[in-house]
């Protein structure tokens, strides 16, 4: 559910993506606003960004309540924080209203956790960061563990997942920590490799699996992704 422009670069995405088997039904064309675009800088196996939404930020709260059918028959929602939260938040609202699971990956994250819309913040069960993100959203720098677990604590949020790169990921859920170490691997690009790993966890958690299983599941498709170029080419 996003918006391209009216360009060669929204056309090579839609293709890209259908030719992945993505149902692109919600991807609008944008005549006004070019397709978004995100410079990376990378280097010794991690990598930054810079973002220009382009297209995708005027996705309006008329394009969600239009796409409110689709979002409220999935299995599970997964909003992120690179266009405007209130856009994410009505999304969430319907997904919450339809007793679906809810994933909010916090990424960019703002500074305090009360910078986010507390329709949005109430919808999630699920809240995904990497242990940057976690500080941020805590107002200090904390240790990994103990950033899920207060996160956990000041959120309300049931589960509860830090990324940690090479180190591999830390999970909360009902008072439980789990860890769950990188795969070993040898880093060729990275770009990409936490969607690989967002989008294993939420499938293992929709099939019911434990959330051990489901971070393993996640490490294991992350560590295949930077193990090979490109991002949808990468995706295991």
């Amino acid at each position: 559910l996003t918006r391209l422009g009216a360009d060669g670069f929204g056309d090579t995405l839609r293709a890209a993506l259908a030719g992945r088997g993505v149902d692109v039904a919600l991807v609008a064309t944008d005549t006004e606003a070019a397709t978004g675009a995100s410079t990376v800088l990378a280097g010794e196996g991690d990598y930054q960004s810079i973002i220009a939404p382009g297209a995708a930020g005027r996705l309006s709260p008329e394009d969600i309540r239009n796409a409110a059918p689709a979002i409220a028959a999935a299995g599970a929602l997964i909003v992120q924080l690179e266009i405007d939260p209130a856009i994410s938040a009505e999304a969430a609202s319907i997904a919450a209203r339809s007793g679906r699971m809810v994933v909010l990956n916090a990424s960019p994250a703002p500074e305090g956790w009360e910078a986010i819309p507390p329709s949005l913040a109430g919808a999630a069960t699920v809240l995904v960061v990497n242990r940057v993100e976690a500080g941020r959203l805590l107002g200090r720098a904390v240790g990994t563990e103990e950033a899920a677990v207060a996160l956990a604590a000041r959120t309300g949020i049931g589960t509860v997942i830090v990324t940690l790169g090479g180190d591999g990921a830390l999970g909360i859920s009902d008072g439980t920590v789990v860890r769950q170490p990188a795969f070993p691997a040898t880093v060729v690009d990275t770009v990409g490799a936490g969607d690989a790993f967002l989008g294993t966890v939420v499938v293992a958690l929709l099939e019911g699996r434990p959330l051990a299983e489901a971070l393993r599941r996640g490490a294991a498709a992350g560590a295949i992704a930077v193990s090979r170029r490109g991002v949808y080419e990468a995706l295991p």
